[in-house]
């Protein structure tokens, strides 16, 4: 199935149903799916053919996620550009998708024609809340457009037709572009199906870019007849406010989100009671702040790990699974699971050599899923080194046990080498994530004449505490002993972050390395 029969099948099921809305729009199913074939015949008689590239630049916004459906619609494939990028990194993923037109909100007016003059593939573009100046808005292009039913194309193309060309994070390097089909994302609508259950169509508060994980949650929540309610930023109050008065069923949230909420002084004051699943993802988030969430939102805490190049549900981990690791000792430690493969994953632990590694063992985790990329857009090299051996690799570090649930250690760039022994800087970050005074950490090696990497931890405080470099030191030093504990902690007001809430370590680790001649 393409992803846009997904939304369909939500329309046949709930059509006067509430499908899209923020604070300023709404659209029931029918009123979305009429504007999706209107805004798809405007395409296509623009010129836009299959697989063409389309790109979108909107916060999370109503009327700019019915503009990807009727992108989808018409075939094209989608360049979703993430609103919270600067725009010179928008401007990558633009030269990298070779879109042909660019759908654009109110918001970024003054950045539309620096992004016109850069990228010569895109030959005009539309405001979709607006008429703004040389820039038609979209529904003055929809004046008169037939909303008749765009027939289904003459042929099936869920395997091989190019559902988007999206962006890696950058937070290694680069940015890549990555492909997706369609039958990527019916794999993973299938496997939410499989996994998730509610009793009448769900509400799903999307706060996270609707460009990233959050809105990739959107096509299994349309399959059900259910609804997305958006909100452009991650406000604590508001999302507290609109899980208890809309009653949200689910939510995808990255750790650093979730920190805040729990660290907010009017956390419980809310009811959570109509909450189903929180997910976390985009980041490991640390045991204590797992039991503590469990408690303040009750047994909803879910999590999955994806990565761009491969869609949600690589593995998951159901709140069941977190409520009774949270409760029974002897699972204590599965709370720093990432879980265990989704119903269409298949993963492995790989050494440098690709051997697959037995339980207990760290290597790079590996899969085979119809869920991971076609391959990155124009860039053979990458691709087949993301493929050796038959298997994508994910560039992280883990292992499993042997009952089957995976554990991310770190990422494979990030491991740090210090006297002689291998420090993983995802270990000692949570143990300093369980102190009541760390909202977030970043932990890297760097330079020391001694030690080759000295390990530094990098603390943003949680609001209202205070700690000492020493006060952390021995709380680390117990649990992690002497080598793995902080050489050196700094203290920081706020950690750089990509624009889903990832910490950029390499921001960090470049202020300190980029004189020398190597990175360890």
């Amino acid at each position: 199935m393409r992803v846009i029969d997904f939304f369909d099948r939500g329309a046949l099921l709930n059509p006067d149903g509430l499908c899209l809305t923020d604070e300023a729009a709404s659209y029931t199913y029918r009123e979305a799916q009429a504007f999706s074939h209107r805004v798809a015949r405007m395409l296509m008689q623009r010129g836009i053919r299959p697989d063409e590239r389309v790109a979108v630049l909107s916060p999370n916004d109503a009327r700019g996620y019915a503009a990807y459906l009727g992108i989808i619609r018409a075939e094209a494939a989608l360049v979703p550009l993430n609103a919270r990028n600067t725009v010179e990194d928008n401007l990558h993923h633009l030269r990298i998708g070779t879109p042909r037109i660019l759908f654009y909100h109110s918001d970024f007016s003054r950045d539309v024609q620096a992004y016109l003059d850069a990228t010569p593939s895109l030959e005009g573009a539309i405001c979709i809340d607006t008429d703004d100046g040389h820039h038609p808005s979209l529904n003055t292009l929809l004046a008169g457009v037939d909303d008749s039913p765009v027939p289904p194309p003459e042929r099936f193309r869920d395997r091989d037709g190019l559902f988007r060309i999206s962006c890696t994070g950058g937070t290694t390097g680069t940015p890549k572009g990555v492909m997706h089909t369609n039958l990527s994302y019916e794999l993973n609508t299938a496997a939410f199906l499989a996994l998730w259950r509610f009793d009448e169509p769900p509400r799903m508060l999307l706060v996270a870019p609707m460009t990233h994980a959050g809105g990739g949650l959107a096509p299994p929540i349309f399959a059900m007849g259910g609804t997305i309610r958006m909100l452009k930023k991650a406000d604590p109050v508001r999302i507290m406010e609109v899980i208890q008065n809309e009653r949200i069923h689910t939510t995808m949230l990255p750790p650093t989100v979730i920190y805040m909420l729990l660290d907010h002084p009017e956390v419980r004051k809310f009811d959570y009671s109509s909450m189903r699943y929180l997910c976390f993802s985009a980041a490991p988030m640390a045991e204590e702040k797992i039991r503590r969430a469990i408690e303040v939102f009750g047994p909803c805490i879910t999590q999955f790990y994806a990565q761009t190049e491969v869609v949600m549900t690589m593995t998951y981990m159901s709140p069941e699974e977190y409520a009774e690791a949270a409760r029974d000792p002897s699972k204590a430690h599965r709370l720093g699971s990432a879980g265990r493969p989704g119903p269409f994953s298949v993963l492995g632990i790989m050494d440098e050599d690709g051997r697959l590694l037995p339980d207990g063992e760290v290597g790079e985790i590996v899969v085979r899923s119809n869920q991971v990329m076609a391959g990155y857009w124009d860039n053979p090299d990458a691709t087949a080194q993301a493929s050796a051996h038959g298997w994508h690799h994910t560039g992280d570090l883990g292992y499993r046990d042997a009952d089957g649930y995976y554990y991310l250690v770190d990422r494979k760039r990030d491991l740090i080498i210090s006297g002689g022994f291998n420090v993983f800087s995802n270990e000692v970050e949570r143990v300093l994530l369980a102190h009541p005074a760390v909202q977030e950490c970043a932990v890297i090696g760097l330079p020391d004449e001694k030690w080759g990497e000295a390990v530094t931890a990098f603390v943003q405080l949680a609001p209202g505490h205070t700690a000492t470099e020493e006060e952390l030191r021995d709380w680390c030093r117990p649990t992690l002993g002497g080598v793995k504990t902080p050489k050196r902690i700094e203290f920081r007001e706020e950690l750089p972050r990509s624009p889903v809430g990832k910490v950029l370590k390499r921001v960090i680790r470049d202020q300190y390395w980029k004189d020398r001649n190597r990175a360890i």
